[in-house]
């Protein structure tokens, strides 16, 4: 059984951040609430919500395939017939129908995520009166990446990509709803992930370089778990600084500390 807490500004936060981690739908999940949010006084002894998410029994996992079986004769048991009187019929019997052809089931392919990603996108942009995007389709072996290129797109990305980190997620429970194999799709404004990823290297290595100077560790900005990566990745190899990710999402965040 699948169980973890999440933390958010308030339940429903909570509940969002949780349901990401599991990758399920809310009603694939059970929710207990484990505390209120708090707003304290003038912002100090605040608090945020808490939750328990725990997956149902027939909630599905997530890169979980579709099972499918060939058909194997069924096994007869020596069972002795029970004695049955003779019955004489005025008509002959009826034949008896045939059996319909067993539907086949396949599996939920990336092409096809690909193609209700975009569909789904389409709409949105239509919705908020937003026109010549083109959308252009990636698909590699972990997710299905989704590049939007057209004028005047930062209202997708918003600030650090938090608006189209909220995209991303909407998108990825629609394309996946009701099907037992998902499928991770990625959406990139732009080349925003690109840049985003560059930018956050050098915020790293910049970082490191001060925490060598002064022997002090430097905690960052709440990050999601991509970027939270990136952050880990720039600075693996270098001897003298090491990482980690402390906190609750949606508050996690990197810590660089100094090491000899």
């Amino acid at each position: 059984m699948r169980t973890i807490e999440a933390t958010g500004k308030t339940i429903e936060d909570a509940v969002r951040s949780g349901l990401v981690q599991l990758g399920l739908m809310e009603d694939e999940v059970t929710v207990e609430v484990l505390a209120e949010p708090k707003s304290g006084f003038l912002g100090f002894g605040s608090k945020p919500a808490k939750v328990r998410l725990t997956a149902k029994d027939d909630a599905p996992k997530a890169g979980a395939s579709l099972d499918v079986t060939e058909d194997t004769p069924a096994v007869q048991e020596d069972v002795q017939p029970e004695p049955v009187s003779p019955v004489v019929e005025e008509e002959p019997a009826p034949a008896a129908e045939e059996p319909a052809p067993a539907v086949e089931h396949t599996a939920f392919s990336a092409e096809e995520a690909a193609a209700r990603a975009k569909a789904f996108l389409q709409e949105v942009l239509q919705n908020m009166g937003i026109s010549d995007v083109i959308i252009e389709k990636m698909i590699k072996a972990d997710k299905v990446i989704l590049h939007l290129h057209g004028k005047n797109l930062g209202i997708l990305i918003g600030k650090h990509g938090q608006t189209l980190d909220a995209l991303q997620y909407l998108t990825n429970l629609t394309t996946n709803q009701g099907e037992d194999m998902r499928h991770f799709v990625m959406l990139d404004v732009e080349n925003y992930r690109k840049r985003r990823e560059d930018a956050l290297r050098q915020l790293a290595l910049r970082l490191a370089s001060r925490v060598k100077r002064s022997g002090e560790k430097l905690v960052l900005e709440p990050m999601n778990g991509y970027e939270r990566k990136v952050i880990h990745v720039a600075l693996q190899n270098d001897d003298h600084v090491r990482t980690e990710s402390e906190g609750q999402d949606p508050y996690r965040h990197v810590v660089i500390y100094y090491q000899e």
